[in-house]
């Protein structure tokens, strides 16, 4: 063991370690730009030996092979603004056209005219109070508009065409109107008066042939002449511009409108003068259908549409089988196939709706048996109501051929369609064990 004290390595203040804080050789320093940088031809040669190369530092001066270009903006201020403009007017031009359309919307019934309402305008009442009370019976669909209608300010005049200026007043008492009614349709009415104190109103249900309306409306009004009635009906005021030049008689039977007639002292011995407003009543319903457009749309005269809304009254029971009854109407039309319709039986022998028919019934010779003569009769058997007329229009789509009463999931008087011969036998078999009529 030596007595020698080893120096401690880390002691470094000897002469064989320079001073910590001592200025080395390299530490001269030099502007950046002035640094060369060194590339070696051999491997390991030295600094010194190598071939010194000054390579050139990245400076913020363009190199003399860089092309600027300078691009001008792609729309200049003008045609900017008015892209601008023209969004905005676009935005205009969508919102003027959504409010034109719910103005539009509120002008019109939400349905055809419906049932008729009776309406009792009391002395004193306001436009506003006579405007709530038509709201409330369902005269007017859009109570609210139908105010600002009459008022008719100078901005609903550039909207619509409103009848500006109007002074609008309502004699009090009792009026029968219509559900559905438009504006002009209401005022119109009620401009007409109230009823006379001493009425009389008579309906006329659908489906009803020229013979029974003439019995009820005797029955219901003794101061009617039935002789008198019936020679009112080969009135030239009753023809119908498409009734067909063909026939050798006359006959309006489905011309004159099923509905609720009102007749003062003026009319209540006046027979013809009822059937006029009938007929006046129907080419009213026909033109609101557009009935004559779109028969031709159907291939079908407006006379035979109204024939075909004839049988259709007669044979539904239900307002959801009207537009399938058509449908198999006009399917059996197309294939030129008998109809088979005992309804038109039914009127071929002077027979009423539920008379069972005979064997020798469904064997008579005539225009109106369509057992036996293939098409339309010739003639309507029943007066028509809108339901009809609109069916006739507009044949729900189906490829059936058939039908026949059977009460289907329990609904009574619901009817089975049918596309095969089978399939109408199995649902005849149905109606004979009900007993609904087939025999």
């Amino acid at each position: 063991m030596s007595d020698d004290i080893p120096q401690d390595p880390g002691d470094k203040t000897g002469s064989d370690f320079p001073e910590l804080h001592s200025e080395p050789e390299f530490s001269k320093t030099r502007p950046i730009e002035q640094v060369v940088a060194w590339e070696a031809d051999q491997p390991g040669q030295e600094p010194e030996e190598a071939i010194v190369t000054e390579r050139p530092l990245p400076t913020d001066e363009p190199s003399l092979d860089v092309t600027w270009v300078r691009h001008r903006p792609l729309l200049g201020p003008i045609p900017r603004w008015g892209a601008v403009a023209a969004v905005i007017l676009l935005g205009m031009v969508i919102v003027y056209n959504g409010f034109r359309g719910w103005i539009d919307s509120q002008l019109e019934p939400i349905a055809p005219p419906g049932d008729e309402v009776e309406l009792t305008i009391q002395e004193g009442w306001s436009t506003n109070d006579v405007a709530v009370a038509l709201g409330d019976a369902g005269v007017i669909d859009h109570p609210a508009m139908f105010r600002q209608w009459m008022r008719c300010p100078s901005a609903m005049q550039w909207l619509t065409d409103c009848p500006g200026g109007t002074d609008y007043s309502f004699q009090a008492g009792n009026y029968v109107l219509r559900e559905h009614l438009a504006f002009e349709d209401t005022v119109a009415l009620l401009h007409e008066g109230p009823l006379p104190e001493e009425v009389v109103r008579i309906t006329i249900p659908e489906g009803l042939t020229l013979n029974q309306m003439v019995n009820r409306v005797v029955r219901r009004m003794p101061t009617f002449d039935e002789a008198q009635m019936r020679a009112a009906l080969s009135s030239d005021r009753l023809i119908w511009e498409h009734y067909p030049g063909d026939l050798p008689f006359l006959l309006v039977e489905g011309l004159l409108f099923p509905d609720t007639y009102q007749l003062d002292e003026a009319t209540i011995t006046d027979e013809l003068s009822l059937l006029i407003r009938m007929h006046n009543q129907f080419l009213r319903v026909v033109k609101e259908l557009n009935l004559e457009d779109r028969s031709a749309d159907l291939g079908l005269t407006p006379y035979d549409t109204v024939i075909l809304a004839s049988l259709i009254e007669e044979e539904a029971l239900l307002d959801g089988d009207r537009a399938k009854i058509s449908r198999v109407i006009h399917n059996r039309l197309d294939l030129g196939w008998t109809l088979g319709i005992d309804a038109s039986t039914r009127y071929a022998v002077a027979k009423t709706a539920g008379e069972p028919l005979t064997e020798e019934d469904l064997a008579t010779e005539s225009m109106w048996n369509t057992r036996v003569v293939s098409g339309l009769p010739p003639t309507p058997i029943a007066a028509p109501g809108r339901a009809s007329l609109e069916a006739a229009l507009a044949p729900a789509d189906g490829p059936w051929l058939f039908y026949v009463r059977t009460d289907e999931n329990d609904v009574v008087g619901a009817h089975t369609f049918a596309v095969t011969a089978d399939e109408f036998e199995a649902a005849r078999r149905i109606c004979v064990e009900k007993d609904l009529g087939c025999g």
